[in-house]
């Protein structure tokens, strides 16, 4: 009966006998008569005679709809059989923007992988509207990055909070006040995240909330990653804002501060293509992320 399905379905999309048959490499006498058959099975016609064509009658419309249905969760549960039967090894690409893809990724991974020792991992760093694209053309499997791409291709996640914080060298004048306020921070330059950084969107979403923008402030340099902002901090350049993920506990010469006012939070999301099948070592990895 899955055959005749098959088969009926294809008519109707198709809407001619003829090509049918010739996709199926059969004559098209032998696609009537899987049809007729159908039909008798059925006890009720499906086709209705209009010209040299035909149209659905009530009952092949019903058919049709549930014949959809029917063959697309057929396929399904195929693939779901099939999937039981790889054997949980292959290699994910994963996506990330810099904080998450330098300082939390790797370890989430390692624990991972603890489990599923024959799944390895190909992880791609850049900024955040960059792997958005790279998941949109199916380039990688998925990615976690530091802004939302919810939209009626991409399906994002929210994985977990990140905090975006003043961080000066423990020397600087800066350091030596008691408490900052934004306004302090206009006699000396900024060192800059690059355009499209999830961090860089939440870092002038923080300033709006103060009735401030970045063009209110001088720039020294603008970076395109997290470490080359901290190598500059601590190379002698005045001031960034840095996630606190990225500052470690060991690293004596910088220091985190609060400015009066100005609280930068953002989510980190896992964003996937919402028409993409992932494959089952893609698919267990972004369920433990989860």
């Amino acid at each position: 009966m899955l055959d005749l399905m098959r088969i009926f379905v294809q008519v109707v999309e198709e809407g001619s006998y003829t090509l049918v048959a010739r996709h199926l490499g059969v004559s098209q006498p032998a696609i009537s008569n899987h049809m007729r058959s159908l039909e008798e099975k059925l006890e009720v016609k499906v086709f209705q005679r209009q010209g040299k064509g035909f149209v659905l009658t009530q009952e092949g419309e019903v058919f049709y709809r549930h014949s959809k249905r029917i063959l697309e969760e057929w396929n399904q549960l195929k693939n779901n059989l099939e999937e039981t039967r790889i054997e949980e090894s292959g290699k994910v690409h994963i996506g990330a923007s810099h904080i998450p893809g330098e300082y939390l990724l790797p370890y989430n991974l390692a624990v991972f992988q603890k489990d599923y020792q024959k799944i390895s991992f190909k992880l791609s760093i850049g900024d955040s509207l960059e792997m958005a694209d790279k998941v949109f053309s199916q380039d990688i499997d998925f990615a976690v990055v530091g802004s939302n791409f919810n939209t009626d291709k991409l399906n994002s996640v929210f994985w977990r909070q990140d905090q975006i914080k003043l961080v000066v060298a423990v020397d600087h004048p800066l350091n030596q006040l008691e408490v900052i306020h934004a306004q302090d921070l206009q006699d000396y330059a900024m060192v800059l995240r690059e355009s499209g950084s999830g961090h860089r969107c939440a870092l002038e979403e923080g300033l709006l909330n103060l009735n401030l923008h970045l063009e209110d402030f001088k720039i020294s340099l603008e970076a395109g990653s997290t470490e080359t902002v901290k190598n500059a901090i601590r190379a002698g350049l005045d001031y960034s804002f840095i996630s606190t993920n990225a500052l470690q506990s060991y690293d004596n010469a910088l220091v985190a501060r609060d400015v009066e006012g100005l609280e930068i939070k953002r989510g980190f999301y896992i964003i996937t293509r919402r028409d993409k099948h992932l494959s089952k070592p893609a698919r267990l990895c972004y369920e433990f992320l989860k």
